[in-house]
């Protein structure tokens, strides 16, 4: 803290000798971005009303002694618009076609007029700042842009740009900056692992990263990832598909900007404690929830977990991958029940703290401690650690539903408005289902959400079957990762399709699930059946161009967890009796042998005994430890 103040202190000295101290921008404005848009007449005779910026108010709401220029670069000294914009940060719009990004100012006619300005509109905070504009005298998302970018991404690559950093941010947060880098957040380590189905970490839900960026900054992309891919597929991509594919990848991993700007957040609260004003230029020390999820721009960050594990912590609209089927009931409780630490006001953030071990910024506890659950639920944590489910994570009980992708198919398609033999066929949601108890690699249970995966147009000699349950960190396999992963994958079969997407490999993708914390599941939904576990799913397809994986719409599928093994089986289309032709050869290749079962009541009286006091004491709205 003290190193920031004479940081802080030093830069006020030198720009109060320059003339350009905030007091003076305040008072006299001493450079053209106040000259200009301090002036909100001239700003709507230029015909930019909405850039006009009051500085005092600015400084409200960032609640940091920052000029202009600290933050947006650009040229203050030269009072012509092209010269003082020259080198100008600002925000960035990411384009549908080719995932291509382009600073705001080149938007042109009606998609620049659905970006003019930043402000909420809707009522889904989810993409509440994604660009609008009118059909039918309604607001819809423009269908052009998939996104929006803050300004310390690359447009070429909307990848964070560490150069950016080192002279906005960094100015005042040097440390803050430099650690920062090494972190997982900003390098994206983990995900970069993943350049083809056989890399040593597995396959992986969300894809491959098609493009390797060149250092420091990550400014261009490099044909390494595009090249190491081809040579295990008999299907190439070409560089513009990679790149194309690999922009998406990046939109998803943040910089400074994506957790700290939080534009309209009423309330941000800055690093002295006291709370900042709203606004378009609004920072908070603590990332809120919100952007942890995207900050409003579009489903991006975090968002897509919630969806794709189904274990939602916000829910509501951010859930909507789950079918709300209206003869549901569970479907309708699952969307409409938020995690109980949401709705407690409880952020990302409070649970998962900075690692104490690196005090790294951005290098955040994956698993919070069993200490930090006791500061709330210190009763709970004692009782449980001497009870006979000890061996359960709380989660286990406490997730009772899940909802989220029902398939992932990666096989040929039209992706960011390319021709590709590698897209993704995401848009199946599951119905709202209890999630899959598995043992970890330290043998607690965990509650775990089962995707069914292919991935086409393998060489069929490179598919080794796993064989058994793979978890995604050493020993397992051979990745580099600050923490262990409880999530894991099984590659379990492998076919010829006799047409364009060639051999294809079948594998299920293991997500362990930690969130939609809610009253707990009941004793039967584990105990119930013998050890086995049994799980129904009505898979429907969204209506989503280019979406429909062949024939495959709605149906029904179940997920069997027993003594025999984990598997997909019962697969159906809207008939209810028989499987689509595009997953008729997937019949009996999405099946792991293995004991799966959970352990068998010994004493039965007793459980039945446990059972009625536990389901009495709940009708009363009491706690019960067994």
């Amino acid at each position: 803290m003290k190193k920031h103040l004479l940081l802080i202190c030093g830069l006020l000295v030198a720009m109060t000798l320059a003339g350009n101290t905030i007091g003076a921008q305040t008072k006299t404005p001493a450079n053209s971005c106040i000259k200009c848009h301090g002036d909100a007449r001239k700003m709507s005779e230029l015909g930019y009303p909405e850039f006009a910026m009051d500085p005092e108010a600015v400084e409200r709401q960032t609640g940091m002694p920052a000029s202009c220029e600290m933050c947006h670069l650009g040229n203050p000294s030269d009072c012509t618009v092209d010269g003082a914009h020259k080198g100008l940060l600002g925000l960035i719009v990411v384009l549908k076609k080719g995932q291509v990004a382009v600073p705001r100012m080149e938007m042109g006619g009606k998609d620049r007029r659905s970006i003019r300005s930043l402000k909420p509109r809707g009522c889904f905070a989810g993409s509440a700042l994604f660009p609008k504009t009118e059909k039918n005298g309604k607001l819809v998302p423009d269908p052009k842009i998939a996104g929006l970018q803050w300004h310390d991404k690359n447009p070429g690559t909307i990848s964070f740009n560490p150069g950016i950093a080192r002279i906005t941010c960094g100015l005042c947060h040097p440390a803050e900056v430099k650690s920062y880098m090494h972190s997982t957040m900003a390098q994206t380590s983990n995900m970069r692992q993943y350049v083809t189905w056989f890399s040593p970490p597995g396959p992986h839900s969300c894809g491959l990263w098609t493009a390797g960026k060149t250092m420091p900054d990550n400014e261009h992309f490099t044909l390494r990832n595009m090249r190491e891919y081809n040579a295990v597929s008999t299907a190439p991509i070409n560089r513009r598909q990679a790149f194309a594919n690999q922009r998406n990848c990046d939109t998803c991993h943040a910089g400074c900007l994506d957790c700290h700007y939080t534009p309209f957040n009423g309330k941000a609260v800055g690093e002295n404690g006291k709370p900042n004003a709203a606004g378009v230029h609004t920072f908070s020390f603590s990332p809120p929830v919100l952007s942890c999820m995207g900050g409003g721009r579009a489903l991006m960050c975090h968002a897509p977990l919630e969806r794709r594990r189904g274990d939602g912590f916000m829910k509501g609209a951010f859930a909507r991958k789950a079918v709300a089927d209206p003869d549901d009931p569970n479907s309708k409780k699952y969307i409409d029940t938020p995690d109980a630490h949401y709705a407690a006001g409880i952020t990302c953030v409070d649970c998962h703290l900075r690692n104490r071990k690196t005090g790294g910024m951005g290098d955040l506890i994956r698993n919070p401690e069993p200490s930090r659950c006791a500061g709330c639920h210190e009763r709970e944590v004692i009782a449980h650690g001497r009870g006979v489910h000890k061996n359960l994570s709380c989660e286990a009980c406490h997730t009772p539903l899940v909802a989220g992708y029902a398939f992932n198919f990666w096989a040929p398609g039209t992706r960011f408005g390319i021709k590709t033999p590698l897209d993704r066929h995401q848009f199946y949601n599951a119905n709202a289902m209890t999630p899959i108890l598995i043992r970890n690699r330290d043998g607690q249970w965990d509650p775990f959400h089962i995707v069914p995966h292919i991935a086409s147009n393998v060489k069929r000699e490179e598919v080794r079957l796993s064989g058994r349950l793979i978890f995604r960190s050493r020993p397992d396999v051979n990745m580099e990762r600050h923490y262990p992963s409880s999530d894991a994958f099984a590659v379990t079969g492998v076919y010829e399709s006799g047409g364009d997407e060639g051999a294809v490999m079948a594998w299920l993708n293991v997500d362990r699930v930690a969130h939609a914390i809610t009253k707990s599941r009941g004793c039967d939904s584990c105990h119930g059946a013998g050890g086995a576990q049994r799980v129904p799913v009505d898979y429907k397809w969204m209506s989503h161009p280019g979406a429909a994986y062949r024939d495959v719409l709605d149906g029904h599928y179940t997920i069997e967890a027993d003594g025999k093994g984990l598997r997909i089986e019962d697969i159906t289309g809207d008939d209810g009796k028989t499987a689509p032709a595009g997953l008729k050869p997937l019949e009996g290749k999405w099946d792991l042998h293995g004991d799966f079962s959970i352990p068998a009541i010994k004493d039965k009286k007793e459980y039945e005994k446990k059972k009625r006091r536990y389901e009495q004491i709940l009708k009363t709205g009491g706690q019960y430890h067994f």
